[in-house]
């Protein structure tokens, strides 16, 4: 078999993404008939913990070989090899992607090297690997590793017969120019953040369609004015300022969300930032039409923002999973308010819960969406800067009041907590 570190073509037809070297048949067939491959070892984890990581299990696990895949040269058709979970976080990237003509995936399982018995890794197992089987263009049955293969029919002409097979549906990306998508801003007494989100809004590849920036209950004057004025020069899209009598976060999103006429909403606070891509990259998500939901991750940061132009992704970061079944309960895994959702959804959900005193209404609406079937993903890329404060809802929110919201509405639908 040849070396596995024979230097990469960044024209190959095929990477192959596999757990050790070692003799494998569909290397070995590859190699036979000239295809050009290049083999990319992932570590073997077990339970997804790799020596001296600070992070473990499964998501930990499946994040490291997201990124590993991330920075590979672009290829015709991707192999992977390995038990599914591993390539979840992948899955979830290549499905929020609107590619007319994407790489062909193949998936070859193989068995679980090092079973684990606690049911939070069994489940966290299960549904990254079902979020790897529902993005592969075809998968083989679950063999050792040493005796993957492609199937009988790919004969003696293995790249005919991955030519022949049918890559998902995907959108193009010129649909994501016909996304339309409305900005719901909710600023209180904070006109100096709030002009801080506004100009990275402006600094966007892919403009807002609309902007509406709700004041919630502000009580200084001199701050609803501040605001009106960063809004009246905004000039990349119609904008315009909506007044909320209540103090309520919930309260002010759906108001802003009623006065859109857009297909989508992206929902933002004024402590936060939008990297330039942002907008752009939620476009092709929803381009896509997997979700009516797109949450992501969120980079931290506290006191002054970053300099624009700096990569979120060299930041701290809130990396949620998604509507993990019996985890649901535990924690907010599944997206922050910052998210993107299908107007028409949102207002049939009811928005989020308007009381002020609770918080986690993010935690809160995705639940009930989720409950409800609404459709919901993660993009594993962070597409806001979230600001860490002492003052913010976070931080101040009744933790055991939210719990207990989220609980109630599990328990009541007969889900078992």
């Amino acid at each position: 078999m040849k070396s596995l570190l024979a230097s990469y073509d960044r024209r190959v037809d095929v990477q192959v993404v596999l757990p050790a070297p070692g003799p494998m048949p569909v290397l070995d067939r590859l190699w036979e008939v000239g295809v050009s491959v290049a083999p990319v070892l992932v570590p073997q984890g077990g339970a997804g913990v790799a020596p001296g990581a600070v992070e473990t299990g499964p998501a930990a696990f499946a994040r490291r070989v997201a990124a590993r895949l991330a920075r590979l040269p672009p290829a015709a058709s991707l192999i992977l090899i390995g038990p599914p979970w591993w390539f979840g976080i992948a899955a979830q990237a290549r499905c929020a992607v609107a590619d007319s003509d994407p790489p062909l995936c193949i998936l070859l399982p193989t068995p679980e090297s090092a079973p684990d018995p606690s049911r939070r890794t069994v489940l966290l197992r299960a549904w990254l690997g079902a979020r790897t089987q529902e993005a592969a263009d075809w998968s083989g049955p679950v063999r050792p590793v040493t005796d993957v293969d492609l199937p009988p029919e790919a004969g003696a002409d293995p790249r005919g017969w991955l030519a022949s097979r049918c890559r998902s549906a995907r959108t193009g990306v010129g649909a994501a120019a016909r996304v339309s998508i409305g900005v719901v801003l909710v600023h209180r007494d904070r006109p100096r953040w709030a002009a801080q989100a506004l100009a990275s809004l402006a600094r966007q590849t892919r403009p807002p369609d609309d902007l509406v920036v709700v004041d919630a209950a502000s009580a200084d004057p001199a701050a609803r004015a501040a605001v009106r004025r960063a809004v009246a020069g905004f000039g990349v899209a119609p904008a315009r300022v909506l007044e909320c009598a209540q103090a309520s976060l919930g309260a002010a999103r759906t108001a802003g969300a009623a006065a859109l006429t857009t297909d989508w909403v992206l929902f933002m606070d004024d402590d936060n930032l939008a990297p330039d891509d942002a907008l752009a990259t939620f476009a092709g998500a929803a381009a896509t039409g997997a979700a009516a939901i797109w949450t992501c991750w969120a980079a931290l940061f506290s006191g002054e923002p970053p300099s624009p132009g700096t990569d979120p992704a060299t930041a701290p970061l809130y990396m949620p999973l998604g509507p993990v079944p019996g985890l649901l309960a535990e924690g907010n895994d599944l997206g922050d308010a910052n998210l993107l959702i299908r107007r028409d959804a949102y207002m049939r959900l009811g928005g989020f819960d308007p009381d002020p005193a609770v918080g986690a209404e993010d935690w809160d609406l995705l639940v009930r969406a989720w409950l409800s079937g609404v459709p919901q993903r993660v993009i594993p890329r962070p597409l806001v800067w979230k600001r860490q404060s002492p003052d913010s809802m976070s931080a101040t929110m009744d933790r055991a009041r939210a719990h207990q919201r989220v609980r109630d509405r599990l328990r009541a639908a007969g889900l078992p907590l």
